[in-house]
């Protein structure tokens, strides 16, 4: 078992990056011991240069050259086999060497856990099925630590999916998914279950619900027949429960007693499943109690305590800082300042006045492109008895919002005249003025039935967004004219729009060209229409069959925007990654800006590589004339292409 890694300077040990997965220290005397190990080992004839170091008895380390001056660490219990943890450690290293090819240090840092990867992570995705209120989301609050939910059983919101949490024990990332078991998602859950290693089927003991998760677990046979699954009796503290041997015979699996509001339990619950998840997947277990061995983390919030260690001193940064730059080549922007708004168009200006009056080359002067606005967040809101209905919401950004308490806030602004839409023509809308909603504008326009916000980071195009939605209200008028005599108050039925919308206010920057690959599982995705579901199940079976975005549109009988919409939605949601390849000679156009989070990582030379890039020369010409890496400026072209900041054109 890996427990600590560790980048470290060959020289003085002196540690660069420190990580900390199980808790087992690894100190400074024992660094200092390895380097003396290491040292004799390399005088010691006949020993291979890669044989691992024994410290005190009880660390075995494996070691991997970086770039000649440092050593990668890969501190264990001694218990796995060596050439195993020996390849690991080889490839761990030859990935840390590549990624300091234009990157600091800090990158290192900051990203190690997905440099490194599978290489010290297993991964298990394991899902919790069950009907209403048998303790599913109580079962999770015992997992993290948590006192249960007051008030009693609050039903499900989301009809398919409450939710979906990922977690770390030690090495160990587990992906929990909370499912409801309404029979009218069940045609999609060959989908959710996609990549699970372990499956929970809850039940609260009861006679009635017992013989529910009977028939539950027959649906889930089919459609998951080879995923191990395990019978959960909660509630066992109840006068009237069945016990768990006798559930065990009736439903003919597996069957752990269990009452999720009992704190005593969380340990064992939390061996359980780490227990069952890690036969399945042929894991071995530390002999360790769980409370002395791991650290629960759930996503940046870590729960008992801190595991990562910090870096015990400030380290230098490398990378594109100090690459040498051909002074006058660019005389339009600043080294260190990328101006936005008024001044950004006014340098612009001058640059072309410039152009103009001495002759020179059009490349050579760099057009600052004004600040652009950047869409958070779109909601279709929808009057439901009265009271404002979120439809749906869709994230452009990682951001959170409050969605019911931005529809409110436009309800009352309604109610007191602030939007207009009088009359039953489906074409006609109008709009609220632009409000401003933590830091961040709202513009919404209403049509007849509907009310569209759209939250956006500032007005620089607020006639082209206020023109798109006006358009969008006008074809989603159009879509459901024929359903309100009948509609039931299920908002789920306006969800077959989100393909329009996404067509005209697209999530990110997609190409034909791009490549797709499909992930183990992401995020559960926002919607309860069969329609939408059933389009994304569909793309995403077709993915594995198709390498770019253009053969998978070729390859299915669906509109071109819907599968388009469908694999935005399926990269907001984690489920599947776009990817470009970019070579020597491919041309590239300058499409936005370079946000500052990008520009601390990369330095100011990105800022001037994106403004030459106007599509006409090929990239290493660009990246000639600013005197840099061509293969670290590869590496940085394709992020800055997948954001939307570049195009490829040729």
């Amino acid at each position: 078992m890996i427990h600590n890694v560790l980048l470290v300077e060959k020289a003085d040990g002196n540690v660069v990056v420190k990580t900390r997965f199980w808790k087992i220290d690894f100190l400074e005397n024992d660094v200092k011991d390895f380097l003396t190990g290491y040292h004799d080992l390399l005088n010691t004839e006949g020993l291979a240069a890669d044989t691992p170091v024994f410290i005190a008895e009880k660390h075995k380390v494996f070691h991997g050259p970086v770039d000649g001056d440092m050593l990668l660490l890969f501190v264990t219990d001694g218990r796995d086999e060596d050439r195993v943890i020996q390849h690991k450690v080889r490839e761990g290293a030859a990935r840390i060497s590549t990624a300091l090819r234009g990157n600091s240090i800090g990158y290192i840092r900051d990203n190690l856990d997905d440099i490194l990867g599978e290489l010290i992570f297993t991964r298990f995705k394991v899902s919790f099925v069950g009907s209403g209120g048998v303790g599913k989301s109580t079962l999770l609050r015992l997992l993290f630590g948590k006192e249960p939910a007051p008030g009693g059983y609050v039903p499900t919101i989301n009809v398919a999916v409450d939710s979906s949490e990922t977690i770390q024990f030690g090495t160990f990332l587990v992906t929990v998914w909370d499912f409801a078991g309404q029979a009218v998602f069940q045609d999609l859950w060959s989908f959710y279950f996609s990549g699970t290693d372990v499956i929970f089927l809850i039940t609260d003991s009861s006679f009635r619900n017992v013989m529910q998760t009977k028939s539950l677990l027959r649906n889930i046979r089919k459609e998951a027949p080879a995923v191990p699954l395990f019978i959960m009796a909660n509630k066992q503290d109840l006068p009237e429960s069945m016990k768990a041997e006798k559930i065990k015979r009736l439903l003919g699996a597996p069957t752990f007693a269990m009452v999720a509001t009992d704190k005593t339990r969380r340990e064992e619950f939390i061996r359980l499943m780490l227990e069952v998840a890690a036969k399945s997947a042929g894991v071995q277990l530390p002999e360790l109690p769980i409370s002395e061995m791991i650290t629960i983390r759930r996503g940046s919030e870590d729960i008992d305590v801190q595991m990562t260690d910090a870096p015990t001193e400030p380290v230098k940064q490398t990378g594109f800082e100090d690459v040498p730059f051909q002074e006058g080549s660019i005389d339009a922007i600043s080294e260190t300042q990328v101006p936005t708004g008024k001044e950004a168009v006014a340098i612009a200006e001058d640059a072309e006045r410039t152009t103009e009056s001495t002759g020179q080359e059009q490349q050579l002067v760099a057009k600052v492109i004004p600040d652009k606005s950047r869409i958070l967040h779109m909601l279709l809101i929808v009057p439901k008895e009265g009271m404002p209905e979120v439809a749906y919401h869709l994230k452009y950004l990682d951001d959170e919002i409050d969605k019911h308490a931005v529809a409110s806030l436009i309800s009352a602004l309604d109610s007191f005249g602030g939007i207009d839409a009088e009359g039953s023509d489906s074409r006609s809308t109008d709009a609220l003025e632009t409000i401003e909603h933590e830091g961040n504008l709202v513009m919404i326009e209403k049509s007849e039935h509907f009310v569209i916000a759209l939250i956006v980071t500032n007005d620089s195009e607020e006639d082209v967004q206020r023109s798109i939605l006006t358009s969008l209200l006008v074809d989603i008028e159009q879509r459901y004219q024929d359903v309100w005599e009948t509609w039931d108050g299920n908002p789920s039925i306006f969800e077959t729009s989100v393909f329009d919308v996404i067509g005209k206010l697209p999530m990110r920057p997609i190409s034909f060209d791009y490549i797709v690959r499909s992930r183990e599982a992401g995020k559960p995705l926002p919607f309860e229409n069969r329609e939408v579901g059933a389009a994304v199940v569909e793309v995403k079976s077709a993915i594995e069959n198709n390498e770019t975005i253009g053969g998978l549109v070729r390859s299915l009988d669906l509109p071109r925007e819907t599968v388009l919409g469908c694999l935005q939605i399926m990269n907001q949601f984690g489920w599947l990654d776009f990817k470009v390849e970019i070579g020597p000679e491919s041309h590239l156009k300058k499409m936005g800006v370079v946000d500052e989070e990008t520009q601390k990582a990369y330095g100011a030379v990105v800022v001037k590589f994106v403004d030459l890039c106007d599509g006409s020369l090929p990239m290493q010409d660009v990246v000639r004339k600013l005197n840099v890496s061509l293969p670290a400026m590869k590496f940085v072209a394709t992020k800055l292409v997948l954001d939307g900041v570049l195009e490829v054109v040729a």
